[in-house]
């Protein structure tokens, strides 16, 4: 297992900290649970999605981003 350094806010650190509290674990051991579940949650739903044929072209006909567009930006070219 590797480890990674991470920067949180205070808050959110201090939301953490109550969520180990209460379930008797670490701040270390809510974020890795946090981190698999969103992995797991990810695999379902690429799962869900190539499982539909017409989904699974529009997925594999889909190009590649290499850059990122701000969400102001997408919501202004999207009339929203």
């Amino acid at each position: 297992m590797k480890a990674i350094p991470i920067q949180i806010s205070d808050e959110d650190y201090e939301w953490l900290s109550v969520q180990a509290e209460q379930r008797g674990m670490t701040v270390a051991q809510i974020i890795e649970e946090m981190v698999r579940d969103a992995s797991e949650s990810a695999e379902k739903e690429m799962e869900y999605l190539l499982s539909d044929p017409k989904m699974r072209n529009r997925l594999l006909k889909s190009r590649n981003s290499t850059e990122e567009l701000p969400y102001e930006i997408v919501r202004k070219k999207l009339g929203i």
